[in-house]
Formats: C-alpha cells, sequence, structure tokens
C-alpha cells in the first residue's frame, strides 16, 4: 500500500506541475504579439514625416488626408494648399533617395502614382499632392479595411486569426 500512495501522490504531483507550466506557457502565448511589425506610418524605427498639399481646392481636402495618415501614426508636419487648383490626380512624391515611404504614404491613401524629387533641403519625406481623383470621398477606402492596417481591436484580432488559420 506505502507504493501505491507513493505512486499516487507522484501522479499528482506532475499533474499539479503539468497544469502550472500549461497554464504559464498559454499566458506568456497570450501576451506575446504574433509578430512584430511596425506601424504602417514607420520606417527605419522613425515615423514617416509628409506634407500634404490640396491640388484641386476642395474644401477641407488636405485635412481629412492628414487625419487619414495621422490614425496610421505618420507624421503630418504640415498640410495645406497648392494653387493652382487644376491637379487631375494625385501623387506621392519621395523627397528620399529611397521609394519605401512614399510607397508607404501611397498606400496609406489609396494613390496610384508615386514619383522620385528628392530635396534634402525640405524637413520631410513625403510630399502629397492630392487631385481630383482623391476628392471625391465616397471613393475613398475606410481605414484599416481596404488598406489591410486596422487600427481597432477587432482588425487586430481577424489579422491574428487569419495568420493562425490562413484560408
Amino acid at each position: 500500500m506505502n507504493s501505491r500512495l507513493q505512486t499516487v501522490v507522484l501522479a499528482v504531483v506532475f499533474l499539479v506541475v503539468g497544469a502550472f507550466t500549461a497554464s504559464l506557457w498559454l499566458e506568456i502565448r497570450r501576451e506575446t504579439p504574433l509578430s512584430v511589425e511596425p506601424p504602417q506610418g514607420h520606417w527605419q524605427g522613425r515615423r514617416i514625416r509628409v506634407e500634404v498639399l490640396n491640388g484641386v481646392g476642395v474644401n477641407r481636402l488636405a485635412e481629412r488626408a492628414t487625419e487619414r495618415l495621422r490614425e496610421l501614426d505618420f507624421d503630418v508636419v504640415y498640410y495645406g494648399n497648392l494653387e493652382p487648383f487644376d491637379r487631375d490626380s494625385s501623387v506621392a512624391i519621395a523627397r528620399l533617395d529611397d521609394l519605401e515611404p512614399a510607397r508607404r504614404v501611397a498606400d496609406a491613401l489609396g494613390l496610384h502614382r508615386v514619383v522620385h524629387e528628392p530635396d534634402r533641403n525640405l524637413y520631410l519625406d513625403v510630399t502629397v499632392v492630392l487631385g481630383a481623383d482623391w476628392a471625391h470621398p465616397g471613393e475613398l477606402p475606410n481605414v484599416g479595411e481596404e488598406i489591410g492596417e486596422g487600427t481597432t481591436w477587432w482588425h487586430r484580432v481577424k489579422r491574428a486569426a487569419k495568420r493562425l488559420w490562413p484560408g
């Protein structure tokens, strides 16, 4: 009977230690992000500096684009108008040698054109000129949906679920 009691005690100890280890592992896994991705508005460890210019004269157009970019953690250092108001299409202008910051801004705003015009005298990475193609608010993608970089907890949950269970 003595060896039987030792076996039962040993089994209970293993169960308790196993349950504790499993709960600790699950808690650590819950707190650890699946991937460490910088926010869309970051590049090389810092926020992307942007100026936004309204090229069509639509009221508050540059302000709306600025709000969208700031939601995605871009650093909009200036927004305003660019006269004459005759721009048909929007463009993201890369002010650095690398086009990646301009591409990120273009993706965030749904722009199709990125051009390279470096200017080291400007204290910014990207200039956005908004044209008539961006002036219609009904045609703009919602932040976090079509862009793919959701800022709400539900969008983060959906992305995590897609990574865990693709397809």
